[in-house]
């Protein structure tokens, strides 16, 4: 046994109230405010304890600087708090002093506790961060899964971490991926303004589920006295510091924004030197472009593989694999246009940023964060975007493309085998003829804008106005 990990893992117990501390609270000793997943896995853990649910292993995907660590140490610090045994730590740090595995950990961890864990008398609360730097944890976390009943496993990582995980592993754990903060998590964590229960599935359901616009527009029409509830609580200028940096949540603790662009820089740092390695065979050259790459798509997001490949002089096909990539690592989010196979052959795909505090700090970097007005429309594209793939892709529920024909739409969004909804974002009146133009393309069963006019539906084009109030809600 490796006297010097056994050493670590006692100084890391030891410590544990310390460390805790430090991802829960600020400088100042404030505790941070908790997320709205935190309720969620509480929950997961209690009902464990209680023996109420069968469920004792849940993964947290997310990618860097999401708050993953500060959830599970805030989660940690109350078991803490109500004497549970409580084994909380980073393997990502660990394995930067000993080329040791998840496996290793656990035989250091019985040997340090007296007992195997199958033999555990109370029950245990095990909590992972970054797991992907171990290449085998989804076979250890199985096989540790299987020999006790008495453990609670909780693991975080990078958001691929879910493809690296076997279908065993599948089986057996619950997957709660963490995103960037939507507007009202924002609201709740930076101003304790809290969200009106039940209201954004309300508004999910009327924008996305309607049978026409007439209902939706119905539907929005009555919960509009809740929205402007809402609204009277919340100071506008939110709107462009949410967008700006506010969908992370480690801006609520940085001193100025040139502290928030920093911590963007040195996270997409991580991304690319340790992220990326694990999931795709780079070279440094390549490794080392990737940020001019992401620099493009920040100025022009349907750029060609061919324009980047003269660009940059890193084969296309290289190209390609860096967006895959960046895509699993859920940096980019992916937006292929519509159409059959042969139409879309030469069209490039849109890629829009996860956060649209990553697009902005591009322009922040390179002076051009004044322009803010003239960029807020891809800000807000980019929000759209990662709702979207909040609400149906990660879900399986459905796909999204856009109409890569000159004045197509924005985006399309299928759901399920047959449904299709043209969208349209911009701010002002929207104009509707690029969703006109898709709409009769590819016969939609209705189509949105999203903007800053009125609730409003054309019965005649079948469009629907949405105001933004509504959509920052969902």
């Amino acid at each position: 046994m490796n006297q010097d990990l056994i050493q670590y893992l006692q100084k890391q117990i030891l410590t544990t109230d310390q460390r805790l501390k430090n991802f829960t609270h600020d400088l100042n000793g404030k505790k941070h405010p908790k997320r709205f997943l935190y309720a969620k896995l509480q929950k997961y853990i209690n009902d464990f304890v209680n023996k109420k649910s069968p469920n004792r292993m849940v993964i947290i995907p997310g990618f860097r600087g999401v708050g993953k660590t500060t959830l599970i140490a805030q989660v940690c610090e109350e078991f803490k708090k109500k004497d549970f045994q409580v084994f909380f730590l980073s393997v990502e740090d660990l394995r930067n002093y000993f080329d040791v595995n998840i496996n290793d950990i656990i035989t250091a961890y019985e040997k340090i506790i007296g007992e195997y864990l199958e033999n555990a008398k109370k029950p245990i609360l095990i909590f992972f961060d970054e797991v992907q730097t171990d290449p085998k944890w989804a076979v250890t976390l199985k096989s540790l899964f299987e020999r006790t009943n008495n453990i609670f496993f909780c693991a975080t990582g990078s958001s691929a971490i879910v493809l690296q995980s076997t279908p065993n592993i599948a089986r057996r754990a619950i997957f709660e991926p963490m995103t960037p903060m939507c507007f009202s998590e924002y609201q709740m964590v930076e101003n304790k303004v809290y969200p009106t229960q039940g209201l954004k599935n309300e508004i999910r359901q009327a924008v996305y589920f309607s049978e026409t616009t007439k209902e939706a527009f119905d539907k929005l029409s009555a919960i509009e006295s809740k929205i402007n509830t809402y609204w009277s609580k919340i100071d506008r200028n939110d709107i462009k510091k949410y967008l700006s940096y506010g969908t992370f949540p480690f801006a609520k603790i940085m001193p100025d924004e040139i502290s928030i662009y920093n911590n963007i820089s040195i996270l997409l740092e991580k991304i690319i030197k340790q992220d990326m390695p694990i999931l795709g065979n780079f070279d440094q050259d390549t490794l080392g472009a990737v940020k001019r790459i992401l620099f493009a798509i920040a100025e022009n997001d349907t750029t060609s593989l061919n324009v980047l490949e003269d660009k940059f002089k890193i084969n296309r096909l290289t190209i390609a694999n860096v967006f895959d990539v960046l895509e699993k690592a859920e940096l980019l989010v992916k937006i292929p246009p519509h159409g059959s196979n042969m139409t879309i052959a030469n069209k490039p795909n849109k890629y829009l940023f996860m956060s649209p505090a990553i697009r902005m700090s591009f322009f922040y970097f390179t002076g051009n964060e004044s322009t803010y007005l003239t960029r807020q429309g891809k800000l807000l594209e980019d929000s759209i975007g990662s709702h979207l793939y909040r609400e149906f892709i990660l879900r399986s529920d459905g796909i999204i493309r856009y109409d890569s024909a000159q004045g197509g739409a924005d985006f399309i969004l299928q759901i399920g085998n047959t449904k299709k909804i043209v969208i349209e974002v911009g701010l002002g009146n929207k104009d509707k003829r690029q969703a006109i133009n898709t709409m009769h393309k590819i016969k939609s069963d209705y189509g949105i804008i999203f903007s800053s006019a009125k609730l409003k539906f054309d019965k005649d084009t079948n469009i629907i106005s949405i105001p933004l109030d509504y959509y920052f809600l969902m």
